[in-house]
């Protein structure tokens, strides 16, 4: 049985990560579902940081390059 058959449900894709670098500091994109990214950044100094210390630069971007354009990240392929 394929997945193209009724009644099978298609494989879920898993969502992509990336680290990287923004302002000196480490960073970490994720795609929080498909076709929406969200940047952290660890700053345990920052009064915004949770309690793990990471910042959230901002969501909803469509891609990862639209991401790190929009915070300043800087990561590798």
């Amino acid at each position: 049985m394929t997945s193209s058959e009724p009644g099978t449900p298609e494989p879920s894709r898993r969502p992509s990560s990336q680290y990287g670098t923004c302002a000196g500091k480490a960073a970490f994109a994720r795609e929080t579902s498909a076709g929406s990214w969200q940047v952290k950044v660890r700053d345990p100094t920052n009064l915004l940081a949770g309690h793990d210390g990471w910042v959230l630069l901002g969501a909803g971007w469509p891609t990862l390059a639209a991401a790190a354009e929009a915070t300043g990240l800087i990561y590798t392929q």
